[in-house]
């Protein structure tokens, strides 16, 4: 932060974290409740620091202290932090003294008369910077979460287009627009529901503005901030721990059950259709499988539940749903970094049994729905479990997974402005990778950043799957549906995933489905590319997608 701070550059807060909540009052609140809390940051799920926060009232106003370490990419320790409000909530002075790149800093800001005064030392050097600010201004320094307790209480009464003013000490000013307010649920793993609301922001730029998206509880207290341009996560920790899931969609047959896998319990949300009479079968079920690397049970994906989307579309057609958090993810017990395809598989066959024990639940019509990569754990769980009678195929691959890694980087090539001499050397790179994953090829000239990411019992089992060789042996009727637009997984896989289910040697029902402007999320879209996020929250997955699925659903008997 303080080479950027000697650059006169345009400087965007990229992390915003505010101070833990109170239990909610009967009376609106008049002024911020004080208190202290930690929280825990993370990047591209991996954690990379905290910071604990501490807010007090003083005679004459308020001050924000925190403290906090983060490591590479940003390498910063906060060795102190203190930032003054008078009672009206209008700034006084910040003082920072800290570490980064191991190089002790320190900066005094002061706030008067409408001017921002500051102080900034960094070793020998020494520098003074003088800005007109707004009376009113937020202050928000790079990095420093604790500045941004003041902004979570100026977000609670705000509405959409309104505009906040920021200063970013000790440089520039900005703003805050406010895109979107909602609601949402995070249920812990004792069973407590704290409803949440959701300001996605923008902080204006220049350039372009930066969206990030602020959680706060019913005390207007900070509870999780998403930057997804940088896949930046600041969770406060009573909701950081794998007990927590975002209700991110809700159905009136929900029921939260827990279903015994290997050696521990996954979190099932079961979907029964309401205001409906049971078949006397039962209900025709339809288990909804995680991909490996899926974040909740509800399938969200740039901000949509695409599978509990499906779940509520199913259940109101008249199918019981079940969907699950992969283990050591959400809810679910287990250990995600000692899991493969194979794992996974297991974790769906449990479900399966489940689903066939029961008495409400027809046996003969259990259907197996993967999507993307989640595909390929569905085709090996129907593969191996005569108890599952159907399976759908949602944009999922029909290659090898090392032919698959090959092809995508390929593609991601194509988009971007390299020379053809990077470009091969990219190429070679990933093939030396893939080849030292399975054939005990060389890892030398690989950095080791990028083979500790590589060499996992998961990656390894993606790398070794052959879709060929698990079609052969999965005896189900197969429902093959793609989005046309879906620019992850190429619509040529669908072709080559029917050929496959037609060559095996038995007489069951194959259908492949092109759905015209669908993309990977099953959503309606002009150009295949990732929806605005401006527009998360409010899309829904294709009514062409659902009525598809429900139409062969129903043409199922069991075999």
């Amino acid at each position: 932060m303080l080479k950027s701070m000697r650059r006169p550059r345009y400087l965007i807060p990229l992390l915003i974290v505010l101070l833990s909540a109170n239990s909610p009052s009967a009376q609106p609140q008049t002024e911020p409740a004080a208190g202290e809390a930690s929280f825990n940051i993370f990047m591209r799920s991996t954690p990379v620091g905290f910071e604990q926060i501490l807010l007090s009232r003083s005679d004459d106003g308020w001050v924000v202290r925190s403290r906090g370490d983060l490591s590479a990419p940003i390498d910063l320790r906060n060795q102190s932090f203190e930032l003054g409000y008078d009672s009206e909530l209008r700034a006084r002075a910040l003082q920072i003294v800290g570490v980064r790149s191991n190089d002790p800093f320190s900066l005094r800001t002061t706030f008067e008369n409408g001017r921002a005064t500051s102080q900034l030392e960094t070793g020998s050097e020494q520098e003074t910077v003088t800005n007109t600010v707004s009376p009113n201004v937020v202050v928000l320094p790079d990095y420093f979460f604790g500045g941004y307790e003041m902004l979570a209480w100026r977000l609670r009464n705000s509405v959409s287009g309104e505009e906040i003013p920021v200063y970013v000490s000790p440089r520039n000013n900005t703003r805050v627009r406010v895109d979107q307010v909602t609601t949402q649920q995070i249920e812990t793993r004792s069973a407590t529901v704290v409803d949440a609301r959701v300001y996605r922001i923008s902080f204006l730029s220049e350039d372009s503005p930066l969206t990030v998206e602020v959680w706060a509880d019913a005390s207007h207290r900070l509870l999780r901030v998403t930057i997804p341009r940088v896949a930046l996560d600041v969770v406060r920790d009573d909701i950081a721990g794998v007990g927590t899931r975002v209700v991110s969609v809700s159905h009136a047959g929900d029921e939260a059950v827990r279903v015994r896998s290997e050696g521990f319990a996954l979190a099932v949300t079961l979907t029964t259709p309401a205001d409906r009479e049971q078949p006397e079968a039962g209900w025709p079920a339809v288990l909804l499988v995680p991909g490996p690397t899926a974040s909740d049970r509800d399938g969200t994906v740039a901000g949509v539940p695409v599978r509990g989307q499906i779940a509520g579309a199913l259940a109101d057609a008249g199918f019981m749903v079940a969907r699950y958090d992969r283990r050591g993810i959400g809810q679910s017990g287990g250990r995600p970094e000692s899991a493969g395809i194979q794992e996974y598989a297991d974790d769906a066959r449990s479900m399966v049994r489940y689903l066939d024990d029961r008495d409400d639940v027809d046996n003969d019509r259990i259907t197996i729905l993967g999507q993307a990569v989640g595909g390929w754990t569905a085709l090996l769980t129907a593969a191996r479990e005569r108890r599952a009678d159907n399976l759908v195929l949602v944009g999922a691959p029909g290659t090898t997974g090392a032919d698959l890694v090959l092809e995508q980087q390929r593609a991601l090539l194509n988009r971007l402005d390299v020379s053809e001499e990077e470009r091969t050397e990219r190429v070679r790179l990933q093939t030396q990778i893939i080849d030292a994953l399975l054939e005990d090829g060389s890892w030398d000239g690989v950095p080791e950043e990028m083979r500790s990411q590589a060499d996992s019992i998961w990656f390894r089992s993606f790398l070794e799957f052959d879709t060929a060789d698990i079609m052969r042996r999965a005896r189900q009727p197969i429902l093959i549906l793609h989005g046309v637009r879906d620019t992850q997984i190429d619509v040529h896989h669908a072709t080559r995933l029917a050929e496959l289910a037609r060559a095996r040697r038995r007489d069951v029902s194959v259908e492949q489905v092109l759905l015209d402007d669908v993309d990977h999320t099953l959503i309606e879209t002009e150009t295949g590319g990732a929806p605005s996020y401006d527009d998360m929250g409010t899309r829904t997955i294709s009514q062409s997608a659902i009525d598809t699925l429900i139409t062969w659903l129903e043409q199922r008997r069991g075999n």
